[in-house]
């Protein structure tokens, strides 16, 4: 439990991000990017959606033209380089219109049930123009920029479970893929790492459309989502330690369990 470790925690099979993924694998999902109105500035509407065997969601990204004295990590900033929301299900033109008048205000928009989760990201300083750039020129990132930073934009804020009128989560815990704590937020930041990468791409085309290239594929496997603000995690931490302690100490027991083979063996890797 000191400081230092929990820092330096890498993912693991248990970790919600790799459990997500896995069970939307298991269960067939399918995603697509359904729609790209996105100028030379990067500003504009993208939707990116997810199918399951039950239901469908869909992340409305605004895409904006911040300037660079405005962007701030802060959780009380009023301006972001995209905005987004995590839809429940299949969006019409009119509810479109309706999330793009408040999308874009976050803490000062309103909600509905509809939404499951509300976020808002800004431009890594040091990789996104970076990585704009090298595409543009027809070339790849350079790799220690990439281990350097490993996130093109990163999160100031990533609500769910009732907070602005968003959905309670008791509303949806019932569903297979959410039935875990932190799943509808999850699926909504790895679908923000697809628009990002998009985004990137796209601003390179517009640079240069001759010459332009697209990230390579293992680079962009290197890439994640930042977040730059941990005012929720810090009570949260604080308010529930026997819930930290249980979720550190299965981490070890089972981290533990692995040192502990004499040898792998395809059965143990099944586990």
């Amino acid at each position: 439990m000191k400081l230092a470790r929990l820092g330096s925690f890498h993912q693991t099979r248990l970790s919600f991000m790799r459990a997500l993924l896995r069970n939307l694998k298991q269960h067939h999902w399918q995603f697509a990017r359904v729609r790209w109105q996105v100028d030379a500035r990067g500003t504009g509407l993208a939707l990116y959606r997810a199918s399951g065997p039950q239901h469908h969601y869909t992340l409305v990204c605004f895409a904006h033209d911040l300037p660079s004295a405005e962007r701030s990590e802060r959780v009380l900033a009023q301006a972001w380089d995209a905005t987004f929301a995590l839809y429940d299900g299949t969006r019409d033109e009119q509810e479109l219109a309706r999330l793009a008048e408040n999308v874009p205000q976050q803490e000062a928009g309103h909600y509905r049930q509809s939404e499951l989760v509300l976020a808002r990201a800004n431009r890594s300083v040091r990789l996104f123009e970076h990585v704009v750039a090298r595409l543009a020129q027809g070339a790849q990132p350079q790799p220690e920029r990439i281990a350097q930073s490993g996130y093109l934009m990163r999160t100031t804020a990533v609500y769910g479970n009732g907070k602005f009128g968003l959905s309670d989560r008791e509303r949806i815990v019932q569903r297979a893929e959410f039935s875990a704590p932190f799943r509808a937020e999850l699926l909504a930041v790895w679908l923000i790492r697809w628009f990002t990468i998009d985004l990137v791409e796209h601003l390179a085309h517009a640079k240069h459309p001759q010459q332009a290239v697209k990230l390579h594929r293992e680079v962009a496997r290197q890439l994640g989502v930042g977040n730059a603000t941990g005012l929720g995690m810090a009570p949260f931490m604080l308010l529930h330690p026997s819930l930290l302690h249980r979720w550190i100490h299965a981490r070890e027991t089972a981290l533990a369990r692995v040192r502990a083979l004499p040898a792998p063996t395809r059965h143990a890797a099944s586990i």
